[in-house]
């Protein structure tokens, strides 16, 4: 079977073709897909979070910016996961040098110790709500999704503070931005004595952290199947393709401006045109009378209440502010007006010249 040159440019072209086609659905899924929250209770930070560690699942949260500043940190949101053992009680920070025990032993040893804080270095994944998100989109999904785009990274430390209550045993453990002590903490654990069962986590409320939604993985597969594929084609022909958009963009706007401007002086000119050339002002107000007259006779027209405009038309012609706007209508330039004046002329020299001749 031979293979010539019409079918394999066929078969490219259909390639090609539906290769778009994919994309392009790809992107609506992407774009159009909903974003349920993964909590129950979004507005609850401690629901999800302790479900979530305590079942040994990594815990992505994502933090505004606007509520917990750090330095050197220019994007709207950065994200920090963390992850619980819970066979060794040691939780794990993303871009921490090793596990953190969530309760300290010395605390068994120094009965006289209730505190202790250590700084850790950690990093976390920092991005913004614009960029390739879509403004319904979830505030986490946005920030991680543009950081899949960029590959931001904000290392920064955080304060670490084991607490030791009183005779109610409560061990407690805070993880906090460092140099704020008073500001509200990242995550916070606590435990009454060894039970494990009674561990709670707990994470700041909306809006001050957000976790991704359920389709948020959905949203990483697609962005990154799509994301190289349009970066491709952009290297490829982002030239040409920025040319021809910038060209029909310029040719739109170019097409707009000339009939937009040529749209009003063509009205312009008519209108003038027709005040110049068109009937009087006392001929369209006799045309209107006229018309008035027939459909106030006619009786299907009846609830067309053609008194009330009658009353209304005669309403305007009593007006003393229309009749001198009138007067000045009735010195214009229309030929009517000009051989209804001429005519008064006339008539006024044929009344002056009668005294005279009747003296004669």
């Amino acid at each position: 079977m031979s293979c010539g040159p019409w079918k394999l440019f066929r078969f490219i072209l259909r390639v090609t073709f539906f290769g778009v086609l994919a994309w392009f659905i790809l992107a609506l899924l992407w774009a159009f897909l909903p974003s349920p929250p993964s909590d129950h209770n979004p507005d609850n930070g401690s629901l999800y979070p302790t479900s979530q560690l305590r079942a040994g699942k990594a815990l992505t949260r994502v933090y505004a910016s606007n509520h917990f500043r750090i330095e050197d940190n220019y994007r709207s949101g950065f994200a920090i996961d963390y992850r619980l053992d819970m066979d060794t009680l040691m939780l794990t920070i993303s871009g921490a040098e090793r596990q953190l025990p969530i309760f300290l032993p010395a605390f068994n040893d120094d009965q006289t110790t209730n505190s202790v804080t250590e700084q850790v270095n950690v990093t976390a994944r920092i991005g913004d709500r614009d960029g390739a998100n879509l403004p319904w989109f979830e505030f986490a999904d946005a920030v991680l999704l543009y950081w899949w785009i960029e590959k931001d990274i904000l290392p920064f430390t955080v304060d670490v503070t084991w607490t030791m209550g009183g005779t109610d045993s409560c061990r407690r453990m805070v993880v906090q931005v460092a140099g704020y002590p008073h500001r509200r903490p990242l995550l916070a654990l606590e435990m009454q004595g060894s039970d494990v069962s009674s561990l709670v986590i707990e994470t700041p409320e909306r809006p001050e952290s957000f976790s991704p939604s359920k389709t948020y993985p959905v949203r990483v597969a697609l962005i990154l199947v799509i994301a190289p594929t349009a970066v491709f084609v952009n290297d490829l022909l982002g030239g040409f393709v920025g040319q021809l958009i910038e060209s029909v963009v310029t040719t739109l706007l170019v097409l707009f401006a000339v009939l937009a401007y040529g749209f009003a002086f063509m009205a312009i000119f008519f209108s003038v045109w027709g005040c110049v050339r068109g009937p009087s002002f006392e001929a369209t107000v006799e045309r209107t009378q006229a018309r008035l007259d027939r459909l106030r006779q006619h009786e299907r027209l009846q609830f067309l209440r053609i008194q009330a405009f009658q009353k209304r038309l005669d309403q305007i012609c009593d007006n003393e502010r229309f009749k001198s706007v009138l007067e000045i209508c009735r010195n214009g330039w229309h030929p009517e007006r000009d051989a209804a004046r001429q005519v008064e002329v006339e008539i006024d020299v044929q009344k002056e010249a009668a005294p005279k001749k009747e003296l004669d």
